[in-house]
């Protein structure tokens, strides 16, 4: 037991836990069951993120994926579902197609492994600061990136409201055609 390296044997386990659920959507013919498995995939991915020391990424990855764009497709699947009165699922077409470009991108993204590997960043320079990642992050976007947050801020809340007058627009829409 003196030999484990337990960071190690969570990342498997994290890993084989999200891969094994991103296969469950690959098979899923329920669109509701195929959007849970993707949040058990986004925590899988999380977890090794948080494991490999980015803490930061990985409470990002919670807060916006899960939180935010997961929760928004349930919403959406909730609203439309059975609309016409049929079942919602999906049609698992094109897989030797998708079998194909995964397999490509699989060889694309270990071609440089057989070269030599990736470059690693060093992080002498952050343990001479004395700050962690997520501190440095937040000095830098508070400091010298403090205009682009503030625009990508507005951005979003111009999306948000775009979203909102669109949905609206639809609502009346359709009560007028109910209406008929």
């Amino acid at each position: 037991m003196e030999g484990i390296d337990l960071n190690i044997v969570a990342f498997y386990i994290l890993a084989g836990f999200s891969v094994f659920s991103a296969l469950g959507i690959l098979f899923a013919k329920n669109i509701v069951h195929a959007v849970f498995l993707l949040v058990l995939v986004f925590l899988g991915i999380a977890g090794v993120f948080i494991i490999s020391n980015a803490e930061f990424v990985g409470v990002t990855q919670i807060m916006i994926y899960i939180g935010g764009v997961l929760i928004l497709m349930m919403f959406g699947i909730m609203l439309t579902h059975r609309i016409d009165g049929q079942r919602l699922e999906t049609q698992n077409r094109g897989v030797l197609l998708a079998s194909l470009l995964g397999l490509a991108l699989l060889g694309i993204l270990l071609y440089p492994m057989q070269e030599g590997g990736f470059p690693l960043h060093d992080f002498g320079e952050q343990e001479a600061s004395g700050f962690t990642v997520t501190q440095q992050i937040g000095i830098h976007l508070m400091t010298t990136e403090l205009v682009a947050l503030e625009i990508t801020a507005v951005l979003l809340l111009m999306a948000l409201i775009g979203a909102a007058y669109i949905s609206g627009l639809n609502l009346k829409k359709k009560r007028a055609n109910d209406t008929d």
